[in-house]
């Protein structure tokens, strides 16, 4: 027993010195436990040329994310999020939200009429470009903020 007991304290030490305290000697700053992320909302409405909400518009939402170029960056640079498909409601309006690991710093957002005649009529495709803005600041840790981009559209039949 008292084999087991020297070796949990040792592994346990070693353990230790090596932990995320320890990081800062590779010159990348403290290292903690879990990742970074932010909260990231994207909403808006969609209406036809009379002002009227159209119901069932599928909404598609790309997110862009542009790294600066470091040594300590393992992965690319120049990440697309993938798409994220909402329909909008029966007020036209649509809503994504989600935790995100970074936040996008360009959103593309793709209306398109996938129900055909319902609903009003088939509608052409549209696309957006919204700004992407800061609603709350992060905690100076893991938390980098939230995050929104507002996309309102109007769309025209074919």
């Amino acid at each position: 027993m008292k084999g087991k007991s020297i070796f949990k304290f040792l592994a346990t030490t070693l353990l230790g010195l090596l932990g995320f305290s320890s990081c800062s000697w590779l010159g990348i700053g403290l290292c903690m436990y879990g990742e970074p992320h932010a909260d990231f909302k994207v909403l808006g409405t969609v209406r036809n040329e009379d002002g009227k909400p159209i119901e069932g518009i599928r909404v598609a939402i790309r997110g862009h994310r542009h790294y600066e170029n470091t040594s300590s960056v393992f992965y690319d640079q120049n990440d697309w999020y993938e798409d994220d498909t909402v329909f909008t409601d029966f007020n036209g309006a649509y809503l994504m939200e989600k935790s995100v690991f970074s936040p996008p710093d360009d959103v593309t957002v793709v209306f398109e009429d996938v129900d055909g005649e319902r609903h009003g009529g088939e509608y052409a495709k549209t696309v957006e470009k919204p700004h992407v803005v800061q609603t709350k600041k992060g905690d100076k840790n893991w938390y980098e903020g939230a995050f929104q981009a507002e996309a309102d559209t109007y769309m025209v039949k074919k």
